[in-house]
């Protein structure tokens, strides 16, 4: 069963505003100069978490930016889908598998679909299948 009741939160990073903007300003440079490293999961996982933000512009632009990323940021998303306390970061997670459309993602989703309990989580997943 996803997000059950024993799973804290305690992993989440839970960035503040500032953080969050910051943390865009520099993903978003390194990737108009194309000097992102995509193997910096620690890095992607931030992103992964500032979907979590109450500003929708901001979890837009972090979409976004995984979008462009893409595959390397699947697993991370997948995990986010599966796991994620904050039903808001599991459907933008669920959102940005649609802009990457990596067929690996399709069972998560399946599942999302089948036991997550929020609503949008199941609709975003739906959604997040490759065409």
């Amino acid at each position: 069963m996803l997000n059950s009741e024993t799973q804290s939160g305690a992993d989440s990073l839970n960035l503040s505003h500032a953080e969050s903007d910051a943390l865009f300003s520099v993903v978003s440079e390194q990737l108009s100069l194309n000097t992102f490293n995509s193997d910096d999961q620690e890095l992607i996982k931030r992103m992964v978490e500032s979907m979590g933000d109450s500003r929708g512009m901001v979890r837009l632009s972090f979409a976004e930016a995984l979008g462009k990323i893409g595959k390397p940021a699947t697993p991370l998303l997948m995990e986010a889908v599966a796991n994620h306390p904050n039903p808001v970061v599991r459907r933008g997670s669920a959102k940005t598998l649609t802009l990457i459309a990596d067929p690996i993602a399709v069972p998560i989703l399946v599942n999302a679909l089948l036991n997550d309990e929020d609503m949008v989580v199941k609709t975003s997943s739906v959604g997040g299948w490759p065409k």
